[in-house]
């Protein structure tokens, strides 16, 4: 698997790895976002022992377990020996670990306590007696989101209070995520981006070399094609009947966005039963609740929208899941003329959204705002909607627009956006800060946009800004030209 970034995450796991004393660290997160080949990276040029689970018994994962731990710490008194035990296994890695320091990584950890429930208390009870005292940087990885919350780091587990640190590896961001499409122009990056998401195993199935119909007709639309039945099967590994879980997803698919509005798209009459499988899928991290950056009490607002919360469960969801049959008869390109094509811009300006979002943040970070922002995000009432809000907590707002259209953007569009300023100002309460305004387009803007964003001090973000090292564009050499 192509290996970029991620620095930010080899970061944390060396500042666990630098300590003289044992780490014990959870890193998790969903099935293809690339937790394996990050730690294979980490523990390259390390002494370590890495242990993949698979779903297995007890005793074939000790066997498994002995062998690996044999040859990764040149033990030939192993060789030919199984431990009883996960305590006498653990305890004979610790050990190995009081003259220098050794990794051990056990991958796909919860396919070990499915088969011994009573790992998480054997690991605890040595962490206590004997591995907190030695050299041991253990890391516990997992994929089952949901699993490693609860079980693994939740108050009530026997692991809690001893972790020293915990990481939820997440998609990569549109910068880095481009890299893997190198021959593609940057339109097309963010179209591949939209339809994919930062995942890098769906990223890699995409070949810059080819159109994006191909790509999607390859990869996604075929009968057998590797993620085809993707989004199918990953929640049918985390949930027992996954077909209400389906008719919800197509729901927040097709635009619907309170539990109100979904229930009804979904079948559904009990809103609470509707609310708690919500609760459940947000609990996977397939859907997402938004809420309006203004809010002040997030949890208690009225006001959240749900959507899919990966790019390429959403395109799976509104564009394969209802034209099986189609696709099951062999006819993808059909689909993809009638049933994609039109709609595929529409489908992308949502992860536009997301990746100019991302791209305020990095700005933000870098110092290169009019203001140094405490909270980034979307704003909605009723009648109006701004794309993103920045808000400096007793300090100004920022508002931004972003069009994922073929068309130049023009004076108008900031002159709406302009407009809902007082709405926003009026959700935040006491403000009295400066007001800025930011737009991202996808094809440019127009030379009046351009003039007036020079005297006004608008920035303007093109598709290159998105891609490059952040700066804002220089609003008097635009204005000329």
């Amino acid at each position: 698997m192509s290996f970029f970034d991620r620095n930010d995450e080899i970061e944390f796991l060396e500042s666990q790895a630098s300590c003289e004393r044992a780490a014990l660290v959870v890193l998790y997160g969903r099935r293809r976002v690339g937790k394996t080949s990050l730690l294979r990276r980490f523990s390259a040029n390390r002494r370590s022992v890495f242990f993949v689970a698979d779903a297995a018994s007890r005793a074939d994962q000790l066997a498994a377990f002995s062998d690996v731990a044999a040859r990764s710490l040149g033990e030939p008194a192993l060789a030919d020996a199984v431990f009883s035990t996960w305590e006498a296994a653990l305890r004979f890695v610790a050990g190995r670990s009081r003259e220098q320091p050794l990794l051990l990584v056990l991958d796909e950890f919860p396919y070990l306590c499915a088969a011994d429930p009573s790992l998480p208390s054997v690991i605890q009870r040595l962490w206590d007696a004997e591995i907190a005292d030695s050299r041991l940087h253990l890391v516990l990885c997992g994929s089952y989101v949901s699993f490693m919350e609860r079980e693994i780091l939740g108050a009530k587990n026997p692991l809690y209070g001893r972790r020293t640190g915990e990481y939820l590896l997440g998609p990569l961001r549109f910068r880095q995520a481009r890299l893997f499409l190198p021959e593609y122009r940057i339109d097309e990056q963010v179209t591949s981006f939209g339809i994919l998401g930062g995942v890098p195993a769906y990223l890699e199935r995409f070949d810059s070399g080819r159109s994006i119909k191909e790509n999607v007709l390859a990869a996604i639309l075929s009968r057998g094609a590797p993620l085809y039945n993707e989004p199918r099967f990953l929640l049918m590994e985390e949930l027992r009947d996954p077909r209400i879980y389906f008719s919800l997803c197509r729901a927040v698919a097709f635009g619907r966005t309170t539990p109100n509005e979904i229930a009804q798209g979904a079948g559904l009459r009990d809103r609470g039963v509707t609310s708690r499988y919500l609760d459940t899928l947000r609990g996977l991290r397939v859907i997402e609740r938004r809420i309006p950056v203004t809010e002040r009490n997030p949890e208690r607002s009225r006001r959240g929208r749900y959507r899919l919360a990966d790019p390429l469960f959403r395109f799976w969801f509104r564009f394969v899941l209802p034209n099986r049959s189609a696709l099951e008869a062999g006819d993808p390109r059909q689909v993809y003329r009638t049933k994609i094509a039109p709609w595929l811009d529409q489908q992308v300006s949502l992860a536009f959204e997301e990746i100019c979002l991302q791209h305020l943040w990095a700005l933000n970070t870098a110092g290169l705002l009019p203001e140094c922002y405490d909270r980034i995000g979307g704003w909605w009432r009723a009648a109006a909607e701004v794309d993103i809000v920045a808000v400096r907590d007793g300090g100004g707002v920022l508002l931004g627009e972003c069009k994922w259209s073929r068309c130049r953007v023009g004076v108008d569009v900031l002159d709406k956006l302009i407009a809902n300023t007082g709405a926003v100002t009026a959700d935040i309460g006491g403000y009295s800060g400066t007001t800025g305004y930011a737009l991202w387009s996808r094809s440019g803007f127009t030379p009046a946009l351009k003039k007036r964003a020079g005297e006004d001090d608008v920035l303007l973000f093109d598709l290159e800004d998105l891609a490059g090292s952040p700066r804002p564009t220089d609003n008097d050499e635009a204005a000329g030209g």
